[in-house]
C-alpha cells in the first residue's frame, strides 16, 4: 500500500513540476524580443529557463531518486558543507536575478550578461551532481 501512495505521490510532483515549469515560460517569455537588449535578454532568460530545468530534475531526483553511497563515499557529517552552500546558493541567486532584472535600468546589458553566466555555472553545476551521483550526498 505504501507503494502505491509513494507513485501518486510522485506522480503529483511531477505533475507540479512541469506546471510550474511552463507557467515560468509564460511569465518570462522567453523570445519576445526587446529592441534595445535583444541578445543579452534572450540569453538570459534561456539560460534562467536551463538552470529551472535542471534545478527541477535534480530536486525530483533529490526527493525520489535511488540514493547510493558506495562504501568509500561518505555522506557529510556537517549540514554546512560546500555542496550544501551552493545548492543553497542556487535556490536563491538565479530566482532573485531574475525577478529583480527590470528594476536594474543602467547597465541592463551587463546584468543580463552577468547573470546568464551565473545561471550558466549553475547549471553545469547541477548537471555535475545528476550525471555523477553525487547528489545522493546532499
Amino acid at each position: 500500500m505504501g507503494g502505491f501512495f509513494h507513485g501518486i505521490f510522485q506522480f503529483f510532483f511531477l505533475v507540479g513540476y512541469i506546471i510550474l515549469f511552463i507557467v515560468s515560460i509564460i511569465i518570462l517569455r522567453p523570445f519576445r524580443i526587446h529592441k534595445r537588449r535583444r541578445n543579452s535578454t534572450i540569453s538570459l532568460k534561456i539560460s534562467y529557463l536551463l538552470f529551472l530545468a535542471l534545478f527541477l530534475v535534480f530536486t525530483y531526483m533529490l526527493l525520489f531518486g535511488k540514493k547510493v553511497v558506495i562504501e568509500n563515499d561518505q555522506p557529510y557529517d556537517s549540514i554546512f558543507n560546500l555542496y550544501f552552500l551552493i545548492f543553497l546558493s542556487a535556490t536563491i541567486v538565479p530566482n532573485v536575478g531574475i525577478m529583480i532584472r527590470r528594476r536594474i535600468k543602467k547597465n541592463r546589458v551587463e546584468y543580463n550578461i552577468i547573470f546568464t553566466i551565473v545561471n550558466l555555472l549553475y547549471a553545469f553545476y547541477l548537471l555535475f551532481l545528476i550525471t555523477t551521483g553525487q547528489w545522493a550526498l546532499l
